[in-house]
Parts: structure tokens; C-alpha cells; sequence
């Protein structure tokens, strides 16, 4: 036998190709992909090899999507509403040899169940253009209008207020606010700036400061600098950006804001925080 050392049997493992993963949906896709993002999660990264396909919504169309997969293999997830077609994927995968997997329908007969009500099977109406979408469109409008210490004069009409020094995901989590139709506002702080008298006229229940690990806001504004080709200043200092970050946690304190800390916090996860934090209830179309 030859004499094979084991550090060079652990470095030689063989490569495994991602397994296909087919995400098929009757409408955007949105519902099934951000489903399957969250499963993926529990995987080490290059396991599956995501391919989408989206507004699969015809007998025509399903019978060619599925052929195609048939070709090149491997696993599918679905979001099929109409019952028809989850059947067909069924069959059709059955006979194909292929694992798949139906993302909605438990939960539909589910919920059909507890409630006595059938379904309707209506593809469209997660998409329908009603008062909420309307809502949400406000929002959106409403939080392009208070970026970054835009409309001060209307910030008390804000559900969200998030306040913090420069690059602190404050515009980001606004937007992903704004989606779910939260009215929301930032503004950006400066230890040389004295802050808007508008912002310290909010007395409600609205405002959070978002503070981030003074090595991590360094990372980050260096890549900015070193992108948009920015002269070098104070903006990247280690020991300015330790005073600003500093400076900003006792400003909080002092004016009894909640603070969340978005140093290694995705912005869904932030955002999810802020709405727990100040207690906001979801977005409803007034009757």
C-alpha cells in the first residue's frame, strides 16, 4: 500500500456538481423564490443551482417548461395554483424519475380547512392592483421624498424615522420599509452638523438610531471612497470614525431613542427588528 499522507486524502475530496433546483411558478416567482432563499440557507453555499421559471401559467407552457427540465434534471419546487397543474407536475414527474415538491398547497388546504371556505385559485391576486398596493406605492413616494434629510418639515407625518451616521443601511432598510407600506424616513447625523430642530420636535414613538461596530463602518466607507474615487479624509479615519460612532450611541441615550445595531444584520432582518421595536401594526386600507 503506498504511503499516502492524510493531509494530501483531505485536500484531494472530489468536487460535487450543484444539484439543479427548478423553482416553477404560475406567477412572478416571488412568493417561491423567496421561500426557496429561505431553505438555502441551511446549505453550505454551491449546493443547489437555482434555475427559476416564472408565469408558467398555460397547459401549453407547463408541458414545455417541464420538458425542458426533463432534459437536463435534477429536483423541482413549485408554486402552482390552479390544482390541474399541480397534478400535472405530479405526473409528470413521477414519471420522469424526478423529486419534486409542492411549496403552497398544504397550506392552502389548510387554512381552506380551518376556515370551511375553498380556495379560490386565483393566480393574480397577490398581484392585483387594490388599495394596499396603492398604500405601499404612497410609501415608497413618501420615503424617496425623506432620504437623507429630505422633507424634514414632514417628518412627523413618518410611521419610521431611522437616524445614524453616514452608511448605516438607513436608506436600504427605509426602502424595504416602504414595501411593506410604512411611511419611513431617515436622516443623517454628523458630529459638525447640528441636527434638524425638526427631528428633535418628534416627540412620538417613531424614531431609532442605528448604530454599526466603528472596524465595519471603516470596511464599508473605504469601499465607497475607493469606488466613487474620493479624495481621502476624515470619512475613513479609524479614530474619527471611532469618535463619530461614539458621539452617536450617547446622543441616542441622551435623547432616549431605541437603537438597533446593524453591524453583521442583513436589512430584512432590521427592518423586521424596527417593526417589533416601536410596535407597528401591519398596513391596512382603512375602511
Amino acid at each position: 500500500m503506498p504511503n499516502v499522507k492524510k493531509s494530501r486524502l483531505k485536500t484531494e475530496k472530489p468536487v460535487l456538481e450543484p444539484m439543479l433546483l427548478h423553482v416553477v411558478s404560475d406567477s412572478t416567482g416571488n412568493l417561491a423564490g423567496h421561500m426557496v432563499t429561505a431553505f438555502l440557507t441551511q446549505f453550505a453555499p454551491g449546493t443547489f443551482d437555482v434555475r427559476p421559471w416564472n408565469f408558467v401559467s398555460t397547459d401549453e407552457r407547463l408541458h414545455r417548461t417541464l420538458a425542458q427540465i426533463a432534459t437536463v434534471g435534477g429536483v423541482v419546487m413549485h408554486a402552482m395554483v390552479m390544482p390541474k397543474h399541480k397534478q400535472a407536475v405530479v405526473d409528470f414527474c413521477a414519471a420522469a424519475g424526478i423529486d419534486c415538491c409542492d411549496l403552497t398547497g398544504r397550506f392552502v388546504e389548510f387554512l381552506s380547512g380551518a376556515a370551511g371556505i375553498d380556495a379560490s385559485q386565483n393566480v393574480k391576486a397577490l398581484h392585483e392592483v387594490s388599495d394596499e398596493y396603492r398604500k405601499r406605492i404612497e410609501a415608497i413616494e413618501f420615503m424617496i421624498q425623506h432620504d437623507d434629510g429630505l422633507g424634514v418639515e414632514r417628518l412627523r407625518e413618518a410611521d419610521v424615522i431611522l437616524v445614524g451616521v453616514s452608511r448605516t443601511s438607513k436608506t436600504p432598510t427605509c426602502i424595504y420599509l416602504a414595501q411593506q407600506g410604512y411611511k419611513a424616513a431617515n436622516v443623517a447625523i454628523a458630529i459638525e452638523a447640528p441636527l434638524p430642530e425638526q427631528l428633535l420636535a418628534v416627540k412620538e414613538r417613531k424614531i431609532v438610531g442605528l448604530l454599526i461596530e466603528p472596524w465595519r463602518l471603516v470596511e464599508v466607507r473605504q469601499s465607497r471612497q475607493s469606488s466613487w474615487n474620493m479624495t481621502a479624509t476624515s470619512y475613513v479615519d479609524p479614530d474619527h470614525v471611532q469618535r463619530e460612532v461614539t458621539w452617536s450611541r450617547k446622543l441616542f441615550m441622551r435623547q432616549g431613542w431605541p437603537t438597533l445595531d446593524v453591524t453583521k444584520t442583513a436589512v430584512e432582518e432590521t427592518a423586521a427588528k424596527i417593526i417589533d421595536v416601536l410596535q407597528l401594526r401591519p398596513v391596512k386600507v382603512e375602511e
